[in-house]
């Protein structure tokens, strides 16, 4: 439980830091992304929320805000739905998924490409790279 609070603290930290106030809907959502085992849209988010002062258009738009802020890391499912969990602001570093398309059990993948894909971007002409980069599969279990 230790490791969860400090992965909230963490997050609230870089909160203040950014200049957002610290409202009880976001340290709940906060929680949830913390408590998760794998990546969770706003819905699911939502969902998990033991309050009910957090609707679903709050949920959203503080999960936006946490992005553009570096302290939550956006994902997409094979389906298209976006999918966020605590990025690299608690500490862990910037990493991806491999999602089971059958049960949707994520396991962190600690590789990236993002440094080869922004040499290819700059080759194009492109400024202020981003990426998202998801692998999809079947478990062990499933297959």
């Amino acid at each position: 439980m230790g490791d969860i609070s400090e992965k909230v603290e963490s997050a609230i930290k870089l909160l203040r830091k950014e200049g957002l106030r610290i409202t009880e809907q976001r340290k709940a959502i906060l929680n949830v992304l913390a408590h998760a085992d794998t990546p969770l849209s706003a819905e699911e988010n939502h969902v998990n929320l033991t309050t009910e002062q957090c609707d679903l258009v709050t949920v959203y738009r503080c999960l936006e805000q946490f992005v553009k802020k570096g302290i939550v890391e956006m994902g997409v499912r094979e389906n298209g739905t976006k999918v966020y969990w605590l990025g690299h602001g608690d500490g862990t570093g910037h990493h991806h998924h491999l999602t089971c398309r059958k049960c949707g059990r994520a396991e962190r993948v600690d590789l990236c490409v993002g440094s080869e894909l922004e040499k290819i971007a700059h080759g194009y002409g492109y400024t202020k790279i981003t990426h998202v980069m998801e692998a999809f599969g079947l478990c062990p279990i499933c297959r």
